[in-house]
């Protein structure tokens, strides 16, 4: 099966991608870097949804998935779990829950009535219908990290996040051709006013990409906006009957559903948006330090924010958004590439397709302070764990570095070729060309090779653009330079792209987002 339409950088010969030097008596001009600037001055390629053709791995057996189970339901019937807003410990009163003040205790019965009115797979929509993705099921998409008020920029210099660089983060993703969803606060914008932060994010992202986005849930206010703001780009009864935004959701471990993000969640589950709700999980510290006791309390948590959902919507689409971290406990820090997080992944997924509820958890994070080996742990850490464990869609995709409070662009641009590893790897083996294969085998016989055969050519497996694999001697001449550099030069490149090819919006959408930006700026004190 040809692969070219499906893998950055193909098309390509092999002479642009392998170094043959004992094949031709032709001295090498140019080099690696003049190859890697040539493939990389093709067309922007768009990856599709990812479709799982490799199997999950699975940590428990049936029996122990139901244990956890009625662990999960045991919690939910006896300790209960607060919801800490008076309208919606009303709703699940009304609802037929035993609600003590804002504590809320639900049968199993109850609960499993409500989610299963969850859909196991649906669409997430683009304002380009060419960018519209499937979640849920056997596919997974790719997104970026949010939220961090630092980063380390193009020159390789830490600092304060700015709205610009916030919207250059979202140009960047538009153009990595993994990353399937965009948007939401790719940086924090540390130098506009907190309450009109929201107005802006929302706004570059419909104008900076052409992919799906997130929403803003920190406030229900902040949360119409959003809602509003996507109707101006799609119509009020489209954002009605199809998911345009997804809201991203925190319950407080251990047991607590705060109010801001209450109101956020039935509002964006009104509007039928899908919810990403997701535990804020320090292992050991936010719950007990036994994996098996702390994945009986998060699937607890989400599955009472999911059965909620259902109560303001049946039919609400619903992501288990669950990304545990562990804690050093030495300091209380968040850390990452641990086995007790790996295997609390694992099950994770498994518990996901026990409900048939979609599942989101985080990638390529680390504790490093930079692009060092260290951060590509954490990070391969926490990916592959997502990746065998049947993700859905995974976020924090780029770039994120000290437990999330730092972006580095030098990381970002790697980490976007190690999420095109992945996605490769996603799509299992193919037996179709096996006879054309070994038919070269045959044409080439003992001792040949295949450089030069057209099934090669036509064939070519995934070349990641930023790590070097020539001699030392031509990595010495071309400046020494680490993956870091690499990384920023990549972006530097990829920035370019985007500037020859931006997203196209009709000039109607982008004065009515202005105006409604600078009229809610007017409304919203700060």
């Amino acid at each position: 099966m040809r692969n070219d339409k499906h893998t950055f950088g193909a098309r390509i010969t092999v002479q642009e991608t392998l170094d043959i030097k004992n094949l031709t008596s032709r001295p090498r001009r140019g080099g690696a870097a003049s190859r890697r600037e040539a493939r990389l001055r093709g067309p922007v390629i768009y990856l599709p949804t990812a479709v799982r053709n490799i199997p999950t791995y699975e940590v428990l057996a049936q029996d122990g998935l139901e244990a956890i189970d009625d662990h999960a339901m045991n919690i939910l019937e006896t300790i209960g779990i607060e919801f800490r807003d008076d309208a919606s410990a009303a709703i699940w009163r009304q609802a037929g829950a035993e609600v003590t003040g804002h504590r809320v205790r639900i049968a199993r019965e109850h609960i499993r009535k409500l989610i299963a009115t969850v859909p196991a797979e649906f669409d997430y929509h683009a304002r380009n219908s060419d960018r519209t993705v499937r979640v849920g099921g056997r596919n997974m998409i790719f997104g970026p990290a949010n939220g961090s008020p630092n980063l380390i920029d193009l020159d390789g210099i830490r600092r304060q996040a700015t709205a610009e660089d916030m919207r250059t983060l979202m140009k960047l993703h538009h153009v990595n051709p993994v990353i399937h969803y965009n948007g939401g606060y790719t940086l924090e914008p540390m130098d506009l006013a907190v309450p009109h932060r929201h107005l802006h994010m929302v706004e570059s992202s419909f104008l900076n990409t052409d992919k799906p986005i997130m929403g803003s849930s920190q406030s229900e206010f902040q949360a119409q906006d959003s809602l509003d703001m996507a109707k101006i780009v799609f119509g009020e009864a489209f954002v009605d009957e199809h998911v345009v935004m997804t809201a991203f959701l925190n319950c407080n471990s251990p047991l607590v559903w705060d109010q801001t993000q209450l109101e956020s969640l039935r509002l964006y589950a009104a509007h039928n948006q899908a919810l990403l709700l997701s535990p804020f999980v320090l292992y050991g510290a936010s719950t007990p330090v036994h994996v098996l006791a702390a994945t009986a309390q998060i699937v607890a948590e989400v599955i009472a924010g999911v059965a909620f959902s259902q109560i303001i919507r049946p039919g609400c689409r619903a992501i288990m958004g669950v990304a545990p971290m562990g804690v050093y406990m030495k300091s209380g820090s968040p850390t990452f590439g641990s086995p007790e997080v790996a295997l609390a992944m694992f099950i994770f997924g498994q518990m996901a397709r026990f409900y048939g509820i979609p599942w989101r958890t985080n990638g390529a994070k680390s504790g490093s302070k930079g692009d060092d080996l260290y951060a590509g742990y954490d990070s391969i850490l926490k990916v592959y764990p997502a990746i065998l464990g049947g993700c859905n869609l995974l976020t924090h995709c780029g770039g994120t570095i000290e437990g999330s409070l730092c972006i580095s662009m030098g990381k970002l641009g790697a980490d976007g070729q190690q999420m095109q590893n992945f996605y490769t790897m996603l799509k299992g083996v193919d037996w179709a060309d096996m006879d054309t294969a070994l038919a070269s085998l045959a044409k080439v016989g003992p001792g040949g090779h295949f450089f030069d055969e057209d099934y090669t050519r036509e064939n070519l497996p995934f070349l990641d653009e930023i790590q070097d694999n020539e001699r030392f001697e031509s990595w010495v001449a071309t400046g020494s330079k680490d993956a870091g550099t690499r990384g920023r030069e990549w972006c530097r490149r990829m920035l370019s792209k985007y500037e020859e090819e931006p997203p196209a919006i009709e000039a109607s959408i982008r004065e009515a987002l202005r105006d409604f930006v600078e009229r809610r700026e007017r409304e919203i004190p700060t």
